[in-house]
């Protein structure tokens, strides 16, 4: 994080918060959620989260979620969302997108370690599409779900956001695109940028 947006808003751990909760405008999360997402201490993010509430940027909302031992029951507690009605919303989230290191470079530089990968797009967050259903759409030949993982949640601890992602394997890819699937679809359909292309996607899209 850059020292002078630090200073700006009052902390490393502030900027990442704003970020985490203006990129994921329409979700709603427990304090647990946050903390651990956004990699924070408990104290900090409790700090932080007071002062963005106080200024109005988020607010406290009433969340239903499974009872850790009994999945099939829900609990209630109490969730934080982006309140949509602070003045300043779409200016303050031009201003963090331009400011955060949200590019195919990082992007790279994370899920790079995690295998060989054969097809890489970013679509959502990535093209200033926040409510979109996915982020990034990956695929390749042997899929590492557990390191993919790590690479994902290590990337979204540097960008301070929640990343919505799928993946698959190079060939059902391949087929999913050519047979119009829906959930490709809601990805090529859209603004989209193609990091990694070693199986023809792009070929594929163009064909009438």
């Amino acid at each position: 994080m850059s020292e002078p947006l630090s200073i700006l808003f009052g902390s490393q751990a502030r900027v990442k918060l704003l970020r985490f909760f203006l990129f994921n405008p329409s979700q709603e999360f427990t304090f647990d959620d946050i903390s651990r997402r956004a990699k924070l201490v408990r104290r900090t993010a409790r700090t932080e989260m007071n002062a963005l509430e106080r200024a109005e940027v988020i607010k406290k909302k009433v969340m239903f979620v499974p009872h850790k031992n009994r999945p099939n029951t829900k609990v209630r507690t109490q969730g934080f969302v982006l309140n949509h009605k602070f003045p300043q919303l779409s200016s303050l989230q031009t201003f963090l997108f331009e400011t955060a290191p949200i590019n195919g470079e990082t992007v790279t530089k994370h899920i790079r370690k995690a295998a060989p990968l054969d097809f890489v797009a970013l679509t959502g967050v990535f093209t200033r599409e926040f409510d979109r259903r996915l982020d990034i759409l990956i695929a390749a030949k042997k899929l590492n779900e557990a390191k993919i993982e790590m690479a994902i949640r290590s990337l979204e601890s540097e960008l301070g956001i929640e990343i919505r992602y799928s993946t698959f394997s190079s060939a059902d890819l391949m087929y999913r695109v050519g047979m119009n699937d829906k959930l490709t679809r809601d990805v090529f359909d859209y603004p989209y940028i193609i990091l990694v292309d070693k199986i023809g996607i792009r070929n594929e899209l163009t064909k009438p």
